[in-house]
């Protein structure tokens, strides 16, 4: 009896044991399983992140490299939006962020540097192409050859060009002009912007303004510059025989200037960027300017930014391009009457607008730079292409007429000196300022 119950005692003891054996063998198990479910779950954490910096570096840091120069490009989301709340994922858009600073740091500084080489080469090549400018001046003063002349109006004309160049690279390069003039007619102005372009026999410009008005010296030569580039623009854009129609007007606080092409016209994306680049809101970055670089818009739109000066494009009844410069009246002046250039007897007196030039000081940079002094004699007849007659319909000479009469009256001194074998030489010639 004892020997039983002892037994049935020991039998509990053991169920006891069994039960709680099985009950931590089983929490065992359960840890065991919690840990593999931790583990597989960390390696694939790891392995989602090591795919994430794979498309960190792939994908989205040359996007954001690209979107940095071309807005419209678009930076690639995180490819698993659940690491963007873990560790893991903050760092990626720290990485993200701060790659895009340091880009950004360094487009500026390599940016800069170049513009300030830019802004010394262009200002010594400017210098040197106002030399030769002056040069081709005493020499049409000193020779009388019509073929001479000639040859020499050319090399003016392309000096004309390349200062263009030059002076629009400056500006956009973050230089002035560095030209300065005193207060010009702004129907001279647009004159002589004609004259800075190729195919400038294709521009018609028709003034329309009830009265002479001119540009304030402080705005002159950046008004020229951005008429002439806009005219240059209508030029290249169109066909050798589609002419380019330029017209004055007068606004109610100002004046306006329109020109209309017939050319290719532009689609809704490039009138878009033109028009950012036109408002001078947007930094200028020259590696953003195409290669190679296509600066006018930009150029144009500082100029607008530094002097108050508003341009605007749109699609003309033409197909082409309508690009209207408005120029607010406290940017205007009176025109104000100079007396006129004595002229020699022995020759008639000269019938176009003359420029006497005069040195002055360049805007930022050394070396200076010549200032240009506008003089005018008293205005021709109409041209037969113009209107008859008053200020609305005033026509303007074609500059291949202007060198024709340059050439005549080379031609005609020569035969005066050879009737008046005694007489003095007389050399004032005259031409347009540009």
């Amino acid at each position: 009896m004892l020997f039983a119950a002892l037994w049935l005692r020991q039998q509990r003891s053991q169920r006891r044991l069994d039960v709680e054996m099985r009950r931590r063998t089983a929490d065992a198990d359960a840890e065991v399983a919690a840990l593999r479910d931790r583990l597989a779950e960390a390696a694939r954490r790891e392995r989602l992140i090591a795919e994430e910096a794979e498309h960190l570096a792939e994908n989205r840091l040359p996007a954001m490299a690209k979107a940095l120069r071309h807005p419209h490009v678009r930076v690639p989301a995180a490819r698993y939006p659940e690491l963007l709340d873990g560790p893991g994922g903050k760092a990626f858009e720290l990485v993200l962020a701060g790659v895009s600073s340091a880009v950004l740091g360094e487009r500026r500084r390599v940016d800069g540097a170049a513009q300030a080489a830019m802004r010394g080469a262009t200002t010594k090549l400017q210098t040197m192409c106002y030399q030769l400018q002056t040069t081709v001046d005493d020499m049409l003063h000193k020779y009388d050859d019509p073929e001479l002349a000639e040859k020499l109006a050319g090399l003016d004309y392309l000096n004309e060009q390349i200062l263009r160049r030059l002076q629009v690279t400056r500006v956009v390069c973050g230089a002035g002009a560095g030209l300065v003039r005193t207060a010009s007619p702004l129907r001279a102005l647009v004159m002589g912007a004609s004259s800075r372009i190729p195919s400038y026999e294709r521009v018609q410009i028709v003034d329309h303004l009830p009265e002479p008005v001119a540009v304030a010296d402080r705005a002159a030569e950046p008004v020229a510059i951005v008429i002439a580039e806009l005219m240059a623009n209508a030029v290249h854009h169109s066909h050798g025989s589609l002419p380019v129609e330029v017209s004055l007007h007068q606004a109610h606080n100002g004046a306006v200037v329109v020109i209309n092409d017939a050319g290719i016209g532009m689609n809704a994306d490039e009138f878009g960027r033109a028009r950012r680049l036109l408002s001078g809101k947007e930094d200028i970055h020259l590696a953003e300017l195409g290669d190679p670089p296509r600066s006018g818009f930009a150029a144009i739109g500082e100029m607008c930014r530094q002097y108050g000066v508003a341009v605007s494009v749109e699609p003309s009844h033409y197909a082409g391009v309508k690009a209207v410069v408005f120029i607010p009246s406290e940017l205007l002046t009176p025109v104000t009457e100079e007396p006129p250039i004595p002229a020699p007897v022995s020759r008639p007196a000269p019938v176009g607008p003359a420029v006497a030039p005069a040195p002055a000081a360049a805007e930022d940079d050394p070396p200076a730079l010549p200032q240009r002094r506008n003089r005018r004699a008293s205005d021709p007849a109409p041209a037969a292409s113009g209107g008859v007659g008053g200020p609305a319909n005033r026509a303007f000479r074609d500059p291949d007429e202007a060198a024709a009469r340059m050439g005549a009256l080379q031609r005609g001194t020569a035969r005066g000196r050879a009737a008046e074998p005694g007489s003095a030489p007389e050399h004032d010639s005259e031409r347009d300022s540009r």
